[in-house]
């Protein structure tokens, strides 16, 4: 099993050096990342190389203010689509991305796929969850930049992101 784990960390930590990436030890065998989007300008990933797995969390958003059932309706619909990652909530009810893939199934281009996935899940999420879950907050916001003088936040723009 020794073999497979030197394996799978080998192909992990070239994946992101090779991506450019910023990488942070947080423990052993355990990395943080920021991967960078569109909407959702910075994408914590957690990279966990457990015995059998690597383990991925990231957070999209913290527990929604308002629009839970519809929020939670957003998530579940995207979680249909066979990806290596799905939304969750963590123990304290924050939206999540996580995933677990078998270390003998991880190389170069799974690692690729993988990161893929959690950005392009962030990035075409995030402002519909904002929008739905944090109504409110943009409203408050929108209103202060209008009479600050500054454009509108995209975010708040009732229309679905694309």
């Amino acid at each position: 099993m020794g073999e497979i784990r030197d394996r799978a960390r080998t192909a992990l930590l070239e994946t992101l050096r090779a991506a450019e990436l910023d990488v942070d030890e947080v423990g052993d065998d355990r990395w943080l990342t920021m991967l960078a989007g569109e909407w959702k300008r910075t994408i914590p990933v957690l990279l966990d190389l457990e015995d059998r797995h690597l383990k991925v969390v990231s957070l999209l958003a913290g527990v929604p203010d308002e629009g839970h059932v519809e929020v939670y309706r957003i998530l579940l619909s995207k979680n249909q689509r066979p990806l290596p990652v799905h939304f969750a909530l963590d123990d304290e009810g924050d939206l999540i991305l996580t995933g677990r893939v078998p270390l003998v199934a991880l190389d170069e281009r799974g690692v690729d796929e993988l990161l893929g996935a959690i950005l392009t899940l962030s990035d075409e999420t995030f402002n519909q969850v904002l929008r739905t879950g944090f109504a409110g907050y943009l409203d408050v916001e929108q209103r202060w930049r209008a009479k600050n003088g500054m454009p509108p936040n995209p975010v708040g723009d009732p229309k679905p992101a694309s």
